[in-house]
């Protein structure tokens, strides 16, 4: 297989994908299950039993869906291999073809579109009979060898949708769906995330036993999930899942917070879960500023706040170790994880709707990297070394 064909046909493969969830999109009956290779390229069911069989057919160039076209004959293969197993289909399920390519004009399938079926009927077993096409002679021996009425039954359940959106204009198709749901400069960045979603979902049902992926309810959750996030009033959250990081991987300047963790005697799980949250926060951060969803005023206004709250603690805490005469350094460490406790466990928000707790404690972790803010009482003077090893870099 050449490169070139290669690319194609993964091409035809993300079609399916992609086409598969703007059909969801339109589709009029919101309890159907879509499925991708369970019982067709793509298919609706209905508890279990198909209600579409749908052949994707992507082109990369202008095509045309001939009367011995092999798409056409391909498909009426794979469809009358599925009715010798079931003929049941006949009597509840349409045969859908989406393809790029065009019906000529007095084509069967353009006879099919203006349910011409009579005429289509006897241009197909005309072609079945008649034709040398070498690689559909297969298709052509056995469309012969069924019974005249079965592929007359099949035939008026055949729906063509042809020169349909290429795969890159799908994306547009998608993007007409959420228009409604989000500003419209949010469009992009919602449509990119809602069809990563959608990628996900596909390669899990496809690696399971069941490529079922899910009903239009569930997708219209998933869609209004991600557009609200998108309100004035809120933000993006991408980095729950976040894998481990681990210290090491950091430059040493940006170990600074941990340092101050460690004053107050803090063990791995703290470091560990003090390291994620800084780490998604950061990432966060750079994020929304690479979309232009925040800018830097605002999020200097949010350390601004965190800061804020975080000296009315340090203040109180100082109140409290007025109360020994000369407080020991267990004293010192004790008040300072009091004030760790009671700073990182507040809800200071960047946006009223952004509920990720993470932002919050990797922007506080952020602060103490710079030392703008710290955990023990005299964290400053402790850690101050690593500012000045910092500025000689």
């Amino acid at each position: 297989m050449t490169s070139h064909n290669a690319a194609g046909q993964m091409l035809g493969y993300l079609y399916q994908v992609r086409y598969a969830l703007n059909l969801l999109m339109e589709s009029d009956e919101p309890s159907y299950q879509i499925s991708i290779e369970k019982f067709d390229d793509i298919a609706f069911d209905r508890n279990g039993a198909p209600v579409q069989l749908i052949q994707a057919k992507h082109h990369t160039k202008p095509a045309s869906l001939t009367d011995s076209s092999t798409d056409l004959w391909r498909t009426l293969n794979v469809w009358l291999d599925a009715i010798a197993i079931d003929n049941t289909l006949l009597d509840h399920t349409d045969f859908v073809i989406i393809t790029t390519a065009a019906t000529p004009d007095s084509s069967a399938t353009e006879l099919i579109q203006t349910k011409n079926y009579q005429a289509a009927f006897e241009k197909l077993k005309a072609v079945a009979e008649n034709s040398d096409n070498q690689t559909n002679l297969p298709y052509y021996d056995k469309f012969n060898k069924i019974d005249d009425l079965i592929l007359f039954q099949l035939i008026k359940r055949i729906c063509i949708i042809s020169s349909s959106s290429y795969i890159v204009d799908i994306e547009k198709d998608i993007q007409k769906q959420i228009r409604y749901s989000c500003r419209p400069e949010h469009v992009p960045l919602a449509t990119e995330r809602i069809e990563g979603w959608w990628f996900q979902q596909c390669i899990k049902a496809l690696s399971s036993t069941d490529p079922t992926i899910t009903t239009q309810r569930q997708l219209q959750a998933k869609i209004y999930e991600i557009t609200r996030q998108y309100d004035d009033n809120n933000l993006p959250i991408e980095f729950w899942d976040l894998e481990e990081v681990e210290e090491a991987k950091l430059d040493p300047k940006d170990r600074v917070f941990l340092e101050q963790l460690r004053l107050l005697q803090y063990q791995s799980a703290t470091l560990r879960l003090a390291l994620k949250d800084y780490y998604k926060a950061s990432m966060q951060r750079s994020s929304w500023l690479r979309q232009g969803l925040v800018y830097a005023n605002e999020l200097d206004t949010y350390e601004h706040r965190l800061a804020d709250a975080w000296e009315h603690a340090f203040a109180q805490m100082q109140e409290d170790l007025k109360d020994y005469v000369t407080p020991t350094e267990q004293e010192k460490i004790k008040a300072g994880k009091k004030l760790f406790s009671r700073v990182i466990e507040q809800d200071i928000r960047i946006r009223q709707g952004v509920d990720a707790s993470y932002v919050m404690r990797g922007t506080y972790h952020h602060l103490a990297n710079s030392l703008t803010i710290g955990w023990h009482i005299d964290f400053f003077e402790k850690l101050k070394h690593l500012l000045e090893g910092k500025g000689q870099e």
